[in-house]
């Protein structure tokens, strides 16, 4: 028997006041990985850049970190 295992993760990317401006999601198996990100609002994307871009640093960092313990744990 093969026993296969996946992870999810998501995150989102608000202004101060709560507003969403992008989704990022991920779904990770020994098999192979996807992460993308999908921009809710381009009008507060344009005007929040720095910090979307540094959330998905972030995000790309925490998918990074369970891809790695995967491996390792093969």
């Amino acid at each position: 028997m093969e026993i296969k295992q996946s992870v999810t993760m998501t995150a989102t990317s608000t202004t101060e006041a709560g507003e969403v401006i992008a989704y990022f999601n991920a779904s990770i198996s020994n098999a192979n990985s996807n992460i993308s990100m999908n921009i809710q609002n381009q009008t507060l994307y344009d005007a929040n850049k720095k910090i979307v871009r540094n959330d998905k640093t972030q995000f790309d960092e925490a998918v990074y970190a369970v891809e790695d313990k995967q491996t390792l744990g093969s």
